[in-house]
């Protein structure tokens, strides 16, 4: 007789979104996030299976994919670290959401990303940035996720988010209400996503998701009120346009200060700086950000380039809403790679990874940085004297990798 095959493991593999959640809560939940951040969407709503991707402007980019796409049911990839909370680990997990690990192989959240589309029928939201870069302007994109495209092989779209960097940018502690703009539009079609190299797959990636915040904000005059706009912005931007000393820079209410130097801003209701010298130095953020980038990148390219700290090391632990830390030691990063040398829960360790091996160091702005999953655990990173530091760490990473990619186009 022939064996029927068990299909019960195999359907729990990767659950569809919650049916009833997401058409009863999910309604007005979309309802509220629209008047909440004046929320404006157009263009598609697409039918799986199928891929959307987005820009990552803010730390609420999903509830705007959520919205903007309402009925549709979105399984979202999320970082791993969100599912260890308790509360937040067990919505997500009753919204279909899959877990990935930053920067890193990750092939269980392949297989389910390829059991969402093959099995559900359904529609898997990417941020390709996979962090938010915060600096107005898209982040790099690994090209990976053109590899991923090709594997796949279904249609794919794309979410251009704009103006959430404005009143509500990821150092911000307040929320402010502006607008932000949806729209989605068909990015490769799923015949174009064999006969497309990945050049010209990451060409039509880098295009349809390039913005400027506040160049959207000239085109809509959108205004930003409130008295407390740069509350946080000292954990991101820490170096001084005019004496270029760093961790000198506050920010409070809407004026920000290096206490070095005197110079002094104000952000008015554009998201614009009034200096109060003679000189403007920079008339937003975004040309901030980009500044200091390019700072570290100098930094970076000489040969001798060292940043080292005393940290303490942070890990996950499941049903704990927090890293917790279970450990203290020195981190070096060089161009020979991240080495940390301290203990790791009362065992005295050693640990290091090649460049090439870390794209990007995320970060919580003015807490701590992340290397990527390893050794079967999240690696964090508090910096002891001034959390503010990591801001810094991230840039170099950044930085690093990108200089990195730069030589390998040159020598295609």
């Amino acid at each position: 007789m022939e064996k029927t095959k068990d299909k019960s493991k195999d359907t729990k593999l990767q659950k569809k979104p919650n049916a009833f959640v997401y058409y009863t809560i999910g309604a007005a939940f979309s309802l509220m996030i629209k008047a909440q951040f004046n929320l404006h969407s157009k263009g598609v709503k697409p039918k799986g299976p199928a891929i959307i991707l987005s820009n990552h402007t803010s730390n609420h980019d999903y509830k705007f994919i959520a919205s903007a796409m309402w009925p549709r049911r979105i399984t979202f990839v999320a970082t791993y670290h969100w599912f260890t909370f308790k509360w937040l680990g067990f919505w997500l997990r009753l919204m279909g959401a899959i877990p990935k690990y930053q920067f890193a192989t990750d092939m269980a959240s392949m297989k389910k990303i390829r059991y969402t589309l093959d099995k559900n029928n359904g529609i898997v939201f990417i941020a390709p940035e996979g962090t938010v870069y915060a600096g107005g302007t898209l982040g790099f994109i690994s090209p990976s996720i053109a590899k991923t495209i090709k594997i796949f092989g279904v249609p794919v779209y794309a979410s251009l988010i704009q103006g959430a960097g404005l009143g509500n940018a990821k150092w911000s502690t307040h929320t402010h209400k502006g607008r932000v703009d949806v729209e989605t539009s068909l990015l490769i079609s799923k015949e174009e996503t064999k006969s497309l190299s990945v050049d010209e797959i990451m060409e039509r990636i880098n295009s349809a998701l390039a913005y400027n915040e506040f160049e959207y904000q000239k085109r809509t005059g959108i205004q930003i009120k409130g008295n407390d706009k740069l509350e946080g912005f000292d954990t991101m931007f820490y170096k001084c346009p005019c004496c270029g000393k760093e961790f000198n820079i506050v920010s409070k209410g809407n004026e920000v200060e290096c206490t070095k130097c005197g110079t002094k801003a104000t952000l008015d209701n554009s998201f614009r700086f009034k200096w109060s010298g003679d000189k403007q130095y920079f008339d937003n953020y975004s040309e901030w950000y980009d500044w200091q980038l390019e700072e570290v990148k100098k930094e970076v390219r000489d040969p001798d380039f060292k940043m080292e700290e005393l940290v303490d090391y942070g890990t996950d632990e499941k049903g704990v809403d927090n890293y917790v830390k279970v450990g203290r030691g020195v981190i070096k990063f060089t161009h020979s790679g991240w080495d940390y040398k301290g203990t790791f829960r009362g065992e005295e360790i050693t640990d290091h990874d090649d460049v090439e091996n870390v794209f990007l160091a995320t970060l919580k702005i003015g807490k701590h940085f992340e290397l990527p999953f390893k050794n079967g655990h999240c690696r964090v990173f508090y910096p002891v004297e001034n959390g503010k530091t990591s801001m810094k760490w991230h840039l170099a990473s950044r930085a690093m990798s990108e200089l990195i990619e730069e030589e390998k186009q040159k020598n295609k």
